[in-house]
């Protein structure tokens, strides 16, 4: 699967198997995550086994079951970080549909778990996203009216993906 087939492919997943996140895909994931913080200067954190955060009432209530592994995305208090984090995020979120896992922005329903990540001075949690192996591939949903609380993220999700299907790589832009 190529990046544009994981961007029609994709789709939120609430639901996860208890398939760990190893090997290969692990090695790739983890590439991927370096990258985007070396691009960006974002401090993304996949934390791994970790079932506090999805295990509460907050969880129960978005629907999540099963959910151990999610990336932490983190970075320095400025006004481009949602939009950064949401770019980023969804490059990261694509990549994870091209080995095979599974992905959901969670906005708020979870919980910090201390030592779960890490934030330095200065830097701030925007969101999480949950990531594994789903128990299903998931479906399309109707698309939300934007103008929420994470409408900065969702400008950078949106972004990204216009650069993929724009053609940025090849030139177009001129």
């Amino acid at each position: 699967m190529d990046i544009m087939e994981a961007m029609q492919a994709r789709h939120s997943v609430r639901s996860y198997t208890d398939k760990p996140i190893e090997g290969e895909t692990l090695e790739m994931l983890e590439k991927t995550i370096d990258e985007c913080n070396r691009e960006s200067g974002l401090h993304i954190q996949l934390v791994r086994n970790e079932p506090m955060a999805f295990g509460g009432g907050l969880a129960h209530y978005g629907k999540f079951a099963d959910v151990k592994n999610y990336l932490a995305l983190v970075g320095k208090k400025d006004k481009q970080l949602d939009e950064q984090c949401g770019y980023y995020g969804e490059k990261i979120v694509l990549a994870a549909q091209t080995l095979g896992l599974n992905t959901c922005w969670v906005g708020l329903t979870f919980k910090k778990v201390p030592d779960a990540f890490t934030i330095t001075d200065g830097e701030k949690l925007v969101v999480v996203i949950a990531i594994g192996y789903g128990v299903t591939q998931g479906a399309a949903r109707q698309s939300k009216t934007g103008l929420g609380p994470f409408s900065k993220v969702d400008l950078g999700i949106v972004k990204y993906h216009f650069e993929l299907g724009s053609g940025k790589d090849r030139m177009l832009w001129l």
